[in-house]
């Protein structure tokens, strides 16, 4: 069994420099790059339980440890997220569901700007979001309802789910890494597509990007790196309209 741990975690490496590579050719004809991490963390952990059968029914007595730890990882990856949720839905009840500039939100104490929900996804704004200018709101709601219609969080479950089968694998998490990155890149060119100003959106990410509340099936308005950020609005500034409107 180690020698498959060993394959299986080079496999993962491997398909990583391949998206990474791949990645970089759909930036530059400004296409979305979502589903090649996807693919890659789909391939990196289903492909190698094609021979696991064959390696527990061979795998000696005093291997056995090896299973007993693989089950409590993915079971204790399973029960975090399953906290979240629960989590989650105990500061819904505390959420105020309102109107904001025509768009129906849920305000909240501290949670938010952000997407939260799985099955039924909804946008969560804190209440300080009152107190800025109603431009800023609107680019807010903006950008929470391209994650709606994007499929942000069933898309980012389905990553998690995937890296509960194998969350020993470390290359598996650097994929995550790179999809929700593709996930902001590509949502930064849909707002430009819409005809959101570059300049206004940018002030808005390097103001409001900060605040992330950590919950399962939600995304910030940006990673919590200002490399990242710095490096999404370099690769905006690449986009025309017409361009960023491939991701539409």
């Amino acid at each position: 069994m180690p020698a498959w741990l060993l394959c299986t975690m080079t496999l993962a490496l491997l398909l990583s420099a391949a998206a990474w590579r791949a990645e970089r050719t759909q930036q530059r004809r400004g296409r979305t790059t979502r589903w090649l991490w996807l693919a890659a963390i789909a391939a990196s952990a289903i492909v190698p339980l094609a021979w696991l059968p064959g390696v527990l029914a061979a795998m000696p007595a005093e291997q056995a440890q090896l299973k007993l730890g693989w089950f409590m990882l993915s079971s204790g990856m399973l029960l975090l997220l399953a906290l979240r949720s629960v989590w989650l839905l105990s500061h819904q009840r505390r959420w105020q569901k309102t109107s904001l500039l025509g768009t129906p939100v849920y305000l909240s104490g501290g949670i938010g700007p952000c997407v939260a929900g799985l099955l039924r996804p909804r946008i969560v704004m804190p209440v300080w979001l009152r107190l800025i200018s109603s431009q800023q709101q609107a680019l807010l709601l903006a950008h929470a309802q391209c994650r709606l219609a994007a499929r942000d969080p069933q898309l980012l479950a389905l990553a998690y789910a995937l890296i509960i089968l194998m969350p020993w694998n470390v290359p598996l998490w650097w994929q995550l890494h790179r999809l929700r990155f593709a996930i902001e890149v590509d949502c930064d060119a849909r707002m430009l597509a819409q005809g959101h100003a570059l300049r206004d959106y940018a002030i808005v990410l390097r103001q409001h990007g900060q605040y992330y509340s950590g919950l399962t099936g939600a995304s910030p308005i940006v990673l919590n790196d200002p490399r990242a950020l710095r490096r999404r609005r370099r690769l905006m500034a690449r986009f025309t309209r017409n361009r960023a409107a491939n991701l539409l």
